[in-house]
C-alpha cells in the first residue's frame, strides 16, 4: 500500500469516527468536563433553563449574553468576577476559589465550566430568563463544606439574609439590587442535601452538609441570582402592600399589629390579620396579573422578599 493511499484511508476512518461517535470522542479528550455536564443533566430541567441562550466569546470572556434586559459576562479567567449588569446596576461576583483552575469553556447552551485540581468544580449558567445560576459540583467527601461568593459592593452596600433562607444585595443607598434564591443541593441520586447561606455582609457563603452517611457523589449545589429589574418590581409591590394593609386594617389596627410584631404589645389577633393581609397582597401581586412577567422559578423568592420588605416598612413606621 502506498503512503498516499494509506493516509487517505486513515483520514476517511477519522472522519467516520467523528461523525458516528462525536460525544464519546469528546469525553475521551476531556473526561472531567464530560462528568460536569453529566452531573448537571441529572438535575431535571436544569440545562433546559438556558436552552435558548447563545453565548458569544472574546479575548477575555468565555461567554457574553444579553437576555431579559441584562448583560451577563462570564470570564475565561476563573479568578476574575462574573459581571451581571441591568441598566445602571452592575454586580461583580467572584466564584469559590479553585486549585490550579483551567480557563472556562462552554459545555452546554449558556453554561461555562471551570475545572481544576480541587475536589470540586464551578459552573456558571446564563438562563433564558436573565437569571444566573452558579453551580458547585462536589466530587467527594474531601471537598470543602463552605463555598464563598465574594461580591464587589460599593462602600455601605451589604448582603442580608432573609427569614426564608434567601439573601438580598443592597447598594450604598440601601436599595435592593439583587435577590439570591434559597439555595438547594442534590446528590447523584437526586437526594436533597442540607445547604444554607451565611454572610459577613460582603461575602455570600453557601454551606453544603455533604460529608455525611448516605450521600452519593457528585453533589450539585447552587445559588441563583435574580437581576435588578425584578427587584425593582418587588420594592414597588412592598409599598403597595403597605397601603393595602392600611386600607384593610385601618390605622389603629395596623399599629396594633405592628407593635405586636415588634414586641411592644400583645394584640395577637391584629398581628395575625396584618400578616394575613401582607401574605394575600404579595401573593396577589406576584401570582396575579401584575406579576405575569416574573419567571416561574423566581415567583416564590420575589414574593418572600415583598413580604419581608413590607413588614420591615410597617414595623419601622408604625411599630414604635
Amino acid at each position: 500500500m502506498s503512503l498516499k493511499k494509506g493516509l487517505i484511508q486513515i483520514i476517511v476512518i477519522a472522519i467516520v469516527l467523528v461523525q458516528v461517535y462525536p460525544i464519546k470522542l469528546a469525553q475521551a479528550i476531556d473526561p472531567e468536563t464530560a462528568e460536569i455536564k453529566q452531573s448537571l443533566e441529572r438535575i431535571e430541567g436544569l440545562l433546559q433553563e438556558s436552552s435558548q441562550v447563545n453565548l458569544k466569546s472574546d479575548q477575555d470572556s468565555a461567554g457574553i449574553v444579553k437576555t431579559n434586559n441584562s448583560i451577563i459576562d462570564i470570564p475565561k479567567n476563573p479568578d476574575e468576577a462574573v459581571s451581571l449588569k441591568t441598566g445602571d446596576t452592575e454586580i461583580n461576583i467572584t466564584l469559590p476559589e479553585l486549585d490550579k483552575p483551567q480557563e472556562g469553556e462552554i459545555i452546554a447552551k449558556g453554561v461555562i465550566a471551570y475545572t481544576s485540581e480541587s475536589d470540586f468544580s464551578n459552573t456558571v449558567q446564563a438562563n433564558n430568563d436573565g437569571s444566573v445560576r452558579m453551580t458547585t459540583i462536589i466530587d467527594n467527601p474531601n471537598a470543602p463544606t463552605e463555598y464563598e461568593y465574594k461580591v464587589d459592593l460599593p462602600t455601605g452596600g451589604k448582603i442580608e439574609l432573609q427569614s426564608d433562607g434567601s439573601a438580598v444585595l443592597y447598594n450604598n443607598k440601601q436599595e435592593p439590587i439583587s435577590i439570591i434564591a434559597k439555595p438547594w443541593a442534590k446528590d447523584a441520586t437526586g437526594k436533597e442535601v442540607k445547604t444554607w447561606f451565611a454572610t459577613d455582609g460582603l461575602t455570600l457563603i453557601q454551606h453544603v452538609d455533604h460529608n455525611v452517611a448516605g450521600i452519593v457523589y457528585p453533589v450539585v449545589a447552587d445559588p441563583v441570582w435574580i437581576p435588578a429589574a425584578f427587584v425593582g418590581f418587588a420594592v414597588w409591590a412592598a409599598t403597595s402592600c403597605v397601603s393595602g394593609a392600611i386600607t384593610d386594617l385601618g390605622w389603629e389596627g395596623l399599629k396594633a399589629g405592628a407593635r405586636t410584631l415588634t414586641g411592644k404589645d400583645r394584640n395577637w389577633s391584629w398581628r395575625d390579620r396584618l400578616l394575613g393581609a401582607v401574605d394575600g397582597c404579595s401573593s396577589g401581586l406576584v401570582f396575579g396579573v401584575a406579576g405575569r412577567f416574573i419567571p416561574g422559578p423566581w415567583k416564590q423568592p420575589v414574593k418572600n422578599y415583598i413580604q419581608s420588605r413590607t413588614i420591615y416598612i410597617i414595623n419601622i413606621t408604625y411599630g414604635r
